[in-house]
């Protein structure tokens, strides 16, 4: 990797729009949401338009989720055909819809199968695999879990220091990464709680671990992997301006519409516009605005005179965001 910060696969956001934008300020490693294995051996389309991958994007890691072996395995083949650099197998998904098909966390409780998994997309890729997991499903099991994973090939592990019960609630918990980079003879990347580029060194510091994964801190901020660079090179992050964050907000939205299709355009319009207003100067008034337009052209408007109004304040502005100051 070009750094230790990576951008999180996140269901519904980690889009090719999403990823590049991401690349562009500074992720060195961006993941594609999780991909069915059993949607991608069946050729499903909706699944086929998760596997979108633009060059620009890479180095990419296209994440897999499946409780069955041989089904990961031809889905790994199918892979090895993508322009893609790393598969992940996700082990740490705690949804109850993914849960109730034996992926993600169910996993956690199978560590034979997990193991037997990994192997099996490992023989088939020709890319590096790695896995993405969580502590277990209600405490700390990963020295039960990972032996047998790391066994099998993962070339890395991802943690995110939760358990499966806890979901995203409570706090994550660092000193489980820094116990799991004490004894794991791969690379460990860790991931939970970083909502800025200081929390994202901090993690660094205190665990020891080799790379930082960053999700929702991301979400209208692809920023934060250009802040937290900085600050892990003694530097003080710049600001973004108002100008460049209304460019980047424009991009984003095209780049949408391109990938998704005209009727997904209100969709996008809806979720990026909130995203990239978050924690600036009258905010909340823009997002009820917002959240009543009814047509794609209004809310572009809105969002225009929105935008107009932050170059406007941003002379006399001297404290910087929220967000930003925590970051």
């Amino acid at each position: 990797m070009q750094g230790p910060f990576v951008s999180a696969p996140m269901a519904g956001v980690s889009s090719p729009a999403f990823r590049l934008m991401a690349r562009r300020a500074g992720a060195s490693l961006v993941y594609t949401e999780m991909v069915s294995a059993v949607g991608l051996v069946r050729g499903h389309k909706l699944t086929l338009d998760l596997c979108q991958v633009e060059p620009r994007e890479r180095p990419l890691a296209l994440q897999l989720f499946g409780a069955d072996p041989e089904i990961m395995a031809q889905a790994a083949r199918l892979v090895a055909q993508m322009p893609v650099d790393v598969v992940d197998v996700n082990l740490g998904c705690p949804a109850k819809k993914i849960r109730r098909q034996g992926a993600g966390s169910a996993l956690l409780d199978q560590p034979a199968l997990a193991a037997e998994i990994v192997e099996a997309v490992a023989r088939a890729s020709q890319a590096p695999v790695t896995v993405k997991l969580r502590l277990g499903f209600k405490s700390d099991q990963l020295e039960e879990i990972l032996p047998g994973i790391l066994k099998a090939g993962a070339a890395a592990v991802c943690l995110h220091a939760r358990t499966a019960k806890q979901g995203f609630a409570g706090a994550a918990d660092w000193g489980a990464i820094a116990r799991l980079k004490s004894w794991c003879p791969v690379p460990v990347i860790g991931n939970g709680d970083v909502r800025g580029g200081a929390q994202a060194v901090e993690m660094l510091r205190q665990t020891g671990c080799d790379g930082v994964m960053i999700g929702r801190a991301a979400l209208g901020n692809p920023w934060i992997f250009e802040r937290a660079q900085a600050r892990l090179q003694g530097r003080e992050p710049r600001r973004v301006p108002a100008g460049e964050r209304r460019a980047a907000l424009w991009e984003h939205m095209e780049l949408a519409r391109l990938h998704g299709g005209p009727n997904q355009a209100m969709h996008f319009a809806r979720q990026f516009m909130m995203w990239y207003s978050k924690g600036q100067p009258e905010s909340a008034a823009y997002r009820r605005q917002a959240g009543r337009a009814q047509e794609l052209a209004s809310l572009i408007s809105l969002t225009g005179q929105y935008f107009d109004r932050l170059e406007e304040l941003e002379p006399a502005e001297q404290a910087p965001a929220a967000w930003e100051a925590a970051s």
